[in-house]
């Protein structure tokens, strides 16, 4: 997954997919690291028709450590989505089909679970003239139930769905449509009981607008970030969604005009703050910024998070966990080759120092995912190139101490894996799932950190 282009499916991080990674976690109760160490196990296959190729995974915990994983599979003539639970305790089931439409091909889904275990995953599907927004919902300890649309409009392509629950399992979904002659950014809401309501346009600048991504805090306000062209170029842009009465006005995040904006991402912590970060051309190479929201006063400053002038920094995550600290994670150049880099955002003081969180020089690395517990612990995963083929690696980030060793946590050397994801569940355990290709077709695996 080094090419640009893809990215457009990947770029998300978990925390706009399941608001309790975030809000909820395992750890001692004064939020110092585990007493007992967690480490990675063995990789395993969680995809088991032969037959079939499946990429682009991600995957969703519940509050009581059960997890869904989505991905797209290619059945011979279109591709669907397919689903697989973890159940605590047992693990990984048997996958299945949740949508059947054979219209057109549906496209890289996204997945987000509630506190209690429902989920809705979205992703975009073909009807053979254009591509719309469909979803289904899971039932806790239960069944998926019918696929359908959620938006209607048939002017033309809806695309890149992102999805996430609030904590009391309302979610948001928002998307990119093209209206003949731009794209724009709308949204629908489910309310749980209810279902999915009418799809709203969320901004109404001229320009054409670009992958959106969402995220709720815990009283269940959102804020939805995306890029749009000003007709010189992309620029980042955020709206709020204010629980119990709806989206606000959409505004500018940042106003340096020396060069494109790219690749959003937003978090919220408990009290309603947030960080978004994005990647920016200064017209000579691209860097990593970040602005902050403070709950009741509003967006800041952008500022540049990263220094090193080496080579272009891309795709940043963003990570927050309860205490309102942050790690962004992102793939830089040294000139040579790419690196996974990160920062930390220290509560009630900011950004540190960027720093370098892996040292092999074997190949190229990209990708970076990340997620924390409650107590203060990350996880990053990544791909990364070791002369051969891509591998999954991983580096631990422990409260007080810092970045740990990077780590390979897959031994498969069949073919290139690639696009890997991680959620962390409420006692601190994690999944990673990403698609590795066995010489004929990719399949996805997946590894627990316990």
């Amino acid at each position: 997954m080094l090419n640009k282009s893809s990215h457009i499916f990947l770029i998300t991080t978990l925390l706009s997919s399941s608001l309790i990674l975030v809000a909820c976690g395992g750890g001692s109760s004064d939020g110092s690291s585990e007493p007992v160490a967690k480490t990675w196990g063995t990789a395993e296959l969680i995809k088991t028709d032969s037959a079939a190729s499946a990429t682009f995974p991600q995957v969703a915990f519940d509050a009581n450590g059960n997890a869904l994983a989505v991905w797209k599979e290619f059945e011979g003539a279109n591709f669907n989505i397919h689903s697989n639970r973890y159940v605590a305790g047992t693990g990984w089931g048997t996958p299945e089909l949740i949508e059947t439409d054979n219209a057109g091909d549906a496209r890289p889904p996204q997945v987000t679970v509630d506190a209690n275990g429902n989920a809705l995953a979205v992703w975009e599907q073909s009807d053979g003239t254009r591509n719309n927004i469909w979803s289904n919902g899971y039932i806790a300890n239960s069944v998926w139930g019918t696929a359908g649309k959620i938006e209607t409009d048939d002017v033309g392509e809806a695309r890149f769905p992102q999805v996430a629950f609030d904590a009391n399992g309302n979610a948001l979904a928002v998307w990119k449509q093209d209206d003949g002659t731009r794209n724009n950014i709308w949204s629908n809401r489910y309310v749980e009981g209810i279902g999915w309501s009418a799809a709203a346009l969320i901004e109404t600048e001229v320009g054409t607008a670009n992958t959106p991504q969402v995220t709720f805090d815990t009283n269940g306000n959102a804020f939805a970030v995306w890029t749009q062209f000003d007709g010189s170029r992309d620029s980042i842009w955020s709206n709020r969604f204010i629980a119990n009465s709806g989206w606000g006005t959409a505004e500018l995040l940042e106003t340096d005009d020396a060069g494109t904006a790219a690749d959003p991402q937003v978090a919220i912590d408990i009290n309603g703050n947030a960080l978004a970060v994005w990647s920016q051309s200064d017209g000579t190479r691209t860097n990593i910024y970040s602005n902050r929201y403070v709950a009741g006063t509003g967006w800041g400053t952008a500022e540049l998070i990263e220094t090193d002038d080496a080579g272009n920094a891309l795709v940043p995550q963003v990570a927050i966990d309860a205490n309102g600290n942050a790690l962004a994670v992102w793939y830089q150049s040294d000139g040579t080759r790419l690196n996974i880099n990160s920062n930390r955002y220290l509560a009630g003081t900011g950004w540190g120092t960027a720093e370098l969180i892996e040292t092999d020089n074997a190949g190229p690395a990209a990708d970076p995912q990340v997620a924390f517990d409650s107590a203060g612990n990350a996880l990053a995963v990544w791909e990364q190139f070791d002369g051969t083929r891509n591998n999954i690696w991983s580096n631990r980030y422990v409260t007080g101490a810092g970045w740990g060793t990077a780590e390979l946590i897959e031994t498969d050397n069949a073919g290139n894996a690639s696009t890997p994801q991680v959620a962390v569940d409420t006692n601190g355990n994690a999944l990673a799932v990403w698609s590795q290709f066995n010489g004929s077709l990719s399949n996805v695996w997946s590894n627990r950190f316990e």
